[in-house]
Parts: C-alpha cells; structure tokens; sequence
C-alpha cells in the first residue's frame, strides 16, 4: 500500500485535531491488523501475556503506520517503569493490557500517573483478551475504557472495553470532570476529588470511603489492622473523643443503627476493628452522678464518659487537626465553619439528648459547664 507522504509532526504543527484522527486511525487499523491474524491462525498471542504483549503491539502498530502520517521508526517501546507503554510521534502513547480471562475487563494504571511521559498528550489502551478461544484485541481513548477506581497498594483505574456498548459512563463522566482536567491536578486534589465521589455514592450508614492517602497526609490510613481493644488508655480516649464529635446518634435511640458509622470509620479511618462496639460505650449500665452532681434519674453511663472526655473535646473541636476537618466535612449532616465548631456540635448534641427519654432534660452544655 502506498505510503503516506505527509508525516504525523508536520500534521499537527498545522492541525491537532487532524493529527489526533490520524492516531484514532492508526489504533483502529492496529486493532483490525491483529483480530484478522488470529481469524487465519487461532493459536496466535494465546501465550503473550504481560509484557510480552508489548512487542506485539509495538510490531503491529509499526505495520500498519505507513498507511498513516506516523513514521515507523518513531513507534517506541518506553524503557524503565514509565506510562505508558508506547510512545509515538512524542506526543501520542499506547498503554498496552491483557487478560488471561474471558473478559474485557481488568485492573489499570494508577490515578496518580506519576511515571507519565510528560510530551504525551493522548493515549490509547491497547487490550488484548486472551481466555476466550482465541485472542482478542480492542483499542480505544485511554479515558473512554475506565470505569472505576479501586485500592490495591495504590489507586488504580479499573478498566472496562465495553462501556460504549453498555451505554455506561465512563469514571470521569461519573465524577463530572474532564480526564485532562483530572491528569494534570496535584496529587492531594486529585486524590480528594476521589474521595468527595465515593463519599457521594456511598450508602449513608452502610458504606464508607476507605483511603490510603499521601504519605504527608494527616489522615493517612495505617497498612495494619488491629483491635481498638488492643490499644493503649491514652489511645482509646483519643478515638472516643473523635467518635463523640463525629457521631451524636451514639446517644440516640436507634440501636440498629447507632454505632455503625463509628464502627465503619474507626475502619476505613484507621484501620481499626471493634468486635463489640455496642459493649465500649455501654459497660458500666447506668449512673446517678456525674462530676459533683447527682442526676434525678439514672443516665447510660456513655454519658459520665461524655463528661469526663470534655475537656479533649473542646480542645479539639476549638482548635482541630487536618483528619477532623476532613471527617467532620463528610460525617456531619450540616455545613460549618471550623470557627463554629461547639457551636454546632452542641446543637446536634442537643437535639439527640432531647428525642431520647432516658437523656430528656439533660442540657449539653450543663455537662460541659456546669457539671
């Protein structure tokens, strides 16, 4: 076939939109190229899994370049742990996939895209499907085939090269914002536009989301987990304290629900676990004095705790860190201003005491003041 005389680079000096349907043909005939060898020869690719897919694209993609603008000998394989895989004409890049399932789904880069080559401006997913009978391969924008995004030692996309057929949105449509808006944000804002999605999605008292975050982050998530049984006094008092802030319906009357969210959290926030969370605020039974005072009727002894736990409680809702700022923004039903933090936390406080007849006629601010 004859060559296309105009290379890709003089192309898109004149027209990016022109040279980026150059590189839209170039995958389409690359994905067409390797499904009509393996209609000849079934047994093709069947092995190249991994990194051994990589040549394969990389040849593939050289052969069908001279019926495009793009020059064969600036088809590259990318050398060291860079994204992404192929490099073409500086500016565009291949990053190539593989499944040994019958599937078109699988487990992507990371969000973060740290190892971009930073010429590269747009990116294709190359996919190759291997569980099937045979080999299958797909190409599409590198944007339009992520679905999702989960944890494993970092966030990672996860793929699916189906979304066009399943008329589904695509993880950025999800999260309202553009993919080259998202890819080329710092690390922390990106990572909290994650977080603020899976926040809206989650279940509320169900489901909550659960993040490593970056290394110099406040609210970074321990890589171990333990029993919150197992810590020390000092800090059990300190996730007491931020649980008495977080969650008021600790002291509400809804027992299916009241120490789920806490539950949830000391999980997902610090990957703590409390087989008897009902028993850590509960044991004792009840009281009849709190501080100097004697109460008129016995009180759950959750409340003497709240009592005694007050003065950390207003030292940090007064003057709070990074990870109760972000917490409070997401497990608080109401919008406040760290300026009006006891403010609004007595409030909340309040109206729980008021709907629960074992707490009815208490006032909160007895408790911290007066008591």
């Amino acid at each position: 076939m004859e060559e296309v005389s105009e290379n890709l680079i003089a192309i898109r000096k004149r027209d990016v939109s022109k040279a980026n349907e150059a590189f839209a043909d170039l995958m389409s005939l690359t994905e067409k190229c390797l499904n009509d060898k393996v209609k000849l020869d079934h047994t093709l690719y069947k092995k190249c899994s991994g990194v051994k897919m990589e040549p394969v694209a990389l040849a593939a993609l050289r052969e069908v370049a001279p019926q495009t603008p793009f020059r064969p000998d600036e088809i590259q394989l990318v050398s060291g742990a860079k994204f992404p895989d192929i490099q073409a004409e500086k500016y565009y890049g291949v990053e190539v996939k593989t499944t040994s399932s019958n599937s078109w789904k699988s487990v992507g880069s990371s969000i973060v895209e740290s190892t971009r080559i930073e010429d590269v401006s747009m990116i294709y997913m190359f996919f190759a499907k291997l569980g099937g009978e045979y080999a299958e391969f797909r190409c599409k924008p590198y944007e339009k085939c992520l679905d999702n995004i989960s944890l494993t030692h970092q966030p990672r996309y996860q793929i699916d090269m189906e979304l066009d057929e399943k008329n589904m949105e695509n993880i950025f449509q999800k999260m309202k914002i553009d993919y080259n808006t998202f890819r080329v944000m710092d690390e922390k804002p990106k990572i909290q536009k994650v977080k603020q999605y899976f926040r809206s999605v989650a279940k509320p008292g169900q489901e909550m989301a659960w993040w490593i975050g970056d290394a110099d982050s406040e609210s970074s998530v321990p890589m171990t987990i333990r029993f919150l049984n197992d810590l020390t006094v000092g800090e059990k008092k300190q996730m007491t304290v931020r649980m008495f802030i977080l969650f008021p319906e600790i002291f509400g009357t809804n027992g299916s629900i009241k120490y789920k969210r806490a539950a949830l959290w000391l999980c997902s926030r610090h990957s703590l676990i409390c087989s008897n969370i009902r028993d850590f605020f509960t044991a004792g039974g009840q009281v009849l004095e709190i501080g100097t005072n004697r109460l008129e009727h016995p009180v759950p002894q959750v409340v003497k705790r709240l009592y005694d736990d007050r003065e950390d409680i207003l030292a940090l809702l007064k003057h709070p860190d990074e990870a109760l700022i972000d917490d409070i923004g997401e497990m608080w039903s109401l919008e406040c201003s760290p300026k009006y933090y006891v403010d609004c936390w007595m409030n909340m406080m309040q109206r729980v005491f008021d709907v629960n007849d074992a707490l009815k006629g208490i006032l909160i601010k007895d408790i911290f003041e007066k008591y």
